[in-house]
């Protein structure tokens, strides 16, 4: 654990990070109760099928955002800052240019896209007009996700904070006028999103246009072993970023063919509010990163080594929360999110049962922050292509076995064989330093 020294450090990153996923769960469980209210159970499900496409754009963001924040912050450490400078910039490049083929993409095949993701019917009429809308701001969300851990490893933390804090409000207020008072559905959703990002971006834009952050143009240039080096480390944090989403892509698929638009209607409000305990146990490992980082290219091997142990303590502590939490508050979920009478008892009955999986969760998904941290893109990227074909084989056999129940079940037989798989890859880590 960290020493009494290391605390305050620790909290500044630590707390603004949690706070800011914290009310991005919230502004997420609020987004889906006015779709929810206002058009239905198609409207919800129609959206829970168009996220994973929403979420690609937030895991190109994150996933090149926290490559180049982690090179960036063990060059600094290193005592490299022209280094850390040139990496900044070529991830700015990155994030323009990656941004451009998914607005070209989500455009042309929004219909073909949701389809293929189990949209059937009136879902899939709502989760195409929610797609379209969404990728006009595609490279706003881009720009503002990825530039986000970039400004918390210059040590500017609350900044970034602020600035995901001031988008989720507008992205609330203007929820509750388009979906609400105007009834313009899951496209005034999406319309609501769009505008916050473009809002978001001008503060991002500030940023750097800021004398002491401000990147030289030639920073900017395509620089091929950088960006090879960033895509190598991103990896991971995009597929942390996506895999809750792959396992709503294979979720929605196994449970729209055993248990119909009423099963995938209860999973999007499970979704909702798994969504908001997954990335609060993800903050604990985002917010130390840069702190990891650093001590890392400094060499300090034992700051390190406490880092990590301490992210363990807080994850698994807030899993077991999460855990309780869902348990407590099952009752309340339905008529939160404004389910039919055929849908609410099945949130009450899978909501908790769905949750045990959280217990395993902050030690798997904790133990791959470590790894991007500390630039071990081999393990990180071996737990995340681990996950991501381990949930469509637990899925497809739990379906297969036990129906829609199997299916409720598979998060937690995912976790506990992710959690044997990082637990054998930190052993390995271990033993091969000493």
């Amino acid at each position: 654990m960290i020493t009494r020294k290391m605390i305050p450090e620790y909290l500044k990153y630590i707390l603004p990070t949690m706070l800011t996923f914290t009310l991005a769960g919230i502004y997420s469980i609020v987004d889906g109760i006015f779709v929810g209210h206002a058009v239905g159970d198609a409207g919800l499900a129609g959206i829970n099928v168009a996220y994973p496409l929403v979420c690609l754009i937030l895991a190109v963001g994150t996933g090149l955002g926290m490559g180049g924040g982690v090179i960036s912050s063990i060059a600094r450490g290193e005592g490299n800052s022209a280094r850390a400078a040139r990496v900044i910039g070529v991830t700015l490049f990155m994030l323009f240019a990656a941004s451009i083929p998914i607005l070209v993409l989500y455009i042309l095949f929004a219909e073909q896209l949701c389809a293929a993701l189990g949209g059937q019917g009136e879902t899939l009429v709502q989760a195409v007009h929610y797609l379209q809308v969404i990728a006009v701001g595609a490279p706003f969300q881009v720009l503002v996700t990825g530039c986000t851990p970039l400004i918390r490893n210059r040590g500017q933390v609350a900044y970034a904070m602020a600035v995901q804090l001031l988008a989720g409000v507008i992205n609330v207020v203007l929820d509750y006028v388009f979906v609400m008072q105007w009834g313009r559905g899951t496209a005034g959703a999406a319309e609501a999103t769009v505008v916050a990002q473009i809002v978001a971006f001008l503060f991002v834009l500030a940023f750097f246009a800021r004398r002491s952050n401000r990147i030289p143009l030639r920073d900017l240039l395509p620089d091929a072993s950088i960006c090879a080096h960033i895509v190598k480390l991103g990896a991971a944090p995009f597929g942390l970023t996506l895999l809750p989403e792959v396992s709503t892509v294979v979720n929605n698929i196994s449970l729209s063919y055993y248990g119909g638009e009423v099963a995938l209607a209860a999973y999007a409000a499970i979704a909702y509010v798994a969504f908001f305990v997954q990335i609060m146990i993800q903050s604990v490992g985002d917010g130390s990163q840069p702190l990891i980082s650093v001590y890392r290219g400094a060499g300090n091997a034992d700051a390190v080594r406490r880092l990590r142990n301490t992210n363990y303590a807080v994850a698994i502590a807030l899993g077991m929360a999460g855990l309780g939490l869902m348990f407590a508050i099952s009752d309340l979920i339905p008529p939160l999110f404004g389910a039919s009478e055929v849908v609410a008892p099945i949130i009450v009955y899978a909501l908790p049962v769905f949750s045990i999986c959280y217990i395993f969760y902050g030690f798997t998904h904790t133990t791959t922050s470590y790894f991007y941290a500390v630039d071990d893109a081999r393990c990180s990227n071996a737990l995340v292509v681990a996950e991501a074909v381990i949930v469509c084989v637990v899925v497809f056999v739990m379906g297969r076995l036990f129906q829609v129940d199997g299916i409720w079940f598979a998060p937690t037989v995912l976790q506990i064989i992710l959690a044997i798989i990082a637990g054998t890859l930190l052993y390995r880590r271990h033993r091969a330093r000493k």
